[in-house]
């Protein structure tokens, strides 16, 4: 308990004064005259000359969870135990599920190693049968889409795709109407695509798959600590989400929801020590646990997920709306400066409502690699984008960015598209 009390003063010591201003911008008395997000850059390694707008591939960690994770380690090897503490390990997944929404519980968490296999638990723990279907977008990270295309390969499903509607938030639920057929048991989309950052109208699909008693299932990469989530309002099943993205957490961390009703229904694929309530090989009975632990399975590098709490915390200090808000207000001042210039032209979503902390835009006559190259020549760190067609390059906004680099970005882009 002492450690845990030491790891918390010097978590709270670490984020400073910057995570207080944040959490309190917009409250009265709370004005300051400094920026604390320029502030709070200062707790990522990042050098101070690059400009990092690719956490929609991989977040960069702060200092608190870099730190976290690097003492774990050295206390695993000062003192190794196969074991790990149950009851860290379920505050832990307490603090996971609070960031989808109050309705969700720790024990509808499980703790994977990263979105794809939350994806890979989910398509081969149901009961999927040739001929069934399953209805996805043009537009999945290969995350998802290669799942998906190995089960057709594999059990014979039916995979039937949409290109979605990036005009009409309605579109992409008709568009998935379209599609359902009698053999449909299955959705299976991104929260917020990977490619334009467009946010689906998931609380609209939930219903559409409610109606039909049809299966719902979220990747969710791109909106785990990227906004506020409400589980329970979207109506999926499962959810699945990597931690090292938005959440800022270590490499190779994730989550997996499994809604409580679900749980008899998904069955466990690779079971290990800790998946059990009870076996016994002499007597060949087994009793898995009751709660979505029963996806996790052997031994575990404890040192990752005492480092999700630390990126869990982080969040909280800041708050997780005041980090939305912040993200979001980069991401449109990109975006207006962008829609000003002819030979640039956006790749995400028109409706608002639609739009997330992701801009996509191609230059005219330019190649998305090109463009992507020049830019990061400019130590402004964006994405090549070439899935689903599109040509086009990926900037992501987050805690880790300012307002000057946003400058600097919007001058690389005008500069290289004149």
């Amino acid at each position: 308990m002492a450690d845990t009390m030491i790891e918390r003063r010097t978590f709270l010591t670490g984020i400073g004064a910057a995570a207080g201003a944040i959490a309190g911008l917009g409250d009265a008395g709370a004005q300051t005259t400094t920026d604390p997000w320029r502030d709070l850059r200062a707790q990522f390694q990042l050098p101070a000359d690059l400009a990092y707008f690719n956490t929609g591939g991989l977040g960069s960690s702060p200092r608190a969870v870099s730190d976290r994770v690097k003492l774990g380690m050295d206390r695993q090897d000062i003192s190794p135990s196969a074991a790990h503490n149950e009851n860290d390990w379920a505050r832990i997944r307490g603090k996971c599920a609070a960031l989808l929404g109050p309705s969700c519980s720790a024990g509808e968490i499980a703790f994977v190693s990263t979105a794809t296999e939350g994806i890979n638990i989910i398509l081969n723990g149901l009961p999927l049968k040739a001929g069934d279907e399953i209805i996805t977008t043009t537009h999945e990270h290969v995350g998802l889409a290669l799942p998906l295309t190995h089960k057709m390969k594999t059990a014979g499903v039916v995979v039937r795709a949409f290109e979605p509607d990036l005009r009409s938030r309605g579109g992409n639920v008709e568009r998935i109407r379209a599609l359902l057929t009698p053999r449909t048991r299955l959705i299976f989309v991104s929260h917020v695509t990977c490619t334009t950052g467009q946010v689906l109208p998931v609380a609209d699909i939930g219903r559409l798959a409610a109606e039909r008693r049809i299966l719902f299932a979220l990747d969710g990469a791109q909106s785990l600590a990227h906004f506020p989530i409400d589980i329970a309002g979207t109506g999926a099943h499962f959810y699945t989400a990597s931690c090292h993205k938005w959440l800022m957490g270590p490499k190779r961390t994730g989550i997996l929801y499994v809604r409580r009703d679900q749980l008899p229904q998904l069955a466990s694929v690779v079971v290990g020590a800790y998946s059990e309530q009870t076996y016994s090989l002499a007597d060949g009975t087994v009793t898995l646990r009751p709660d979505a632990q029963r996806f996790e399975y052997g031994t575990q590098n404890d040192a990752l997920v005492y480092g999700i709490e630390a990126a869990t915390d982080f969040v909280a200090a800041l708050g997780l709306t005041k980090i939305w808000e912040h993200s979001r207000s980069l991401a449109e001042r990109f975006r207006s400066t962008l829609q000003a210039l002819k030979s640039v032209e956006l790749v995400s979503a028109a409706d608002a409502e639609a739009r997330s902390a992701i801009v996509t835009f191609r230059i005219a006559g330019r190649d998305n690699r090109e463009v992507a190259g020049a830019l990061v020549g400019r130590r402004l760190r964006v994405r090549s984008l070439g899935e689903a067609g599109l040509n086009a390059v990926r900037a992501s906004f987050h805690v880790c960015n300012t307002d000057a680099e946003v400058d600097r970005l919007i001058e690389g882009v005008r500069s290289i598209s004149s």
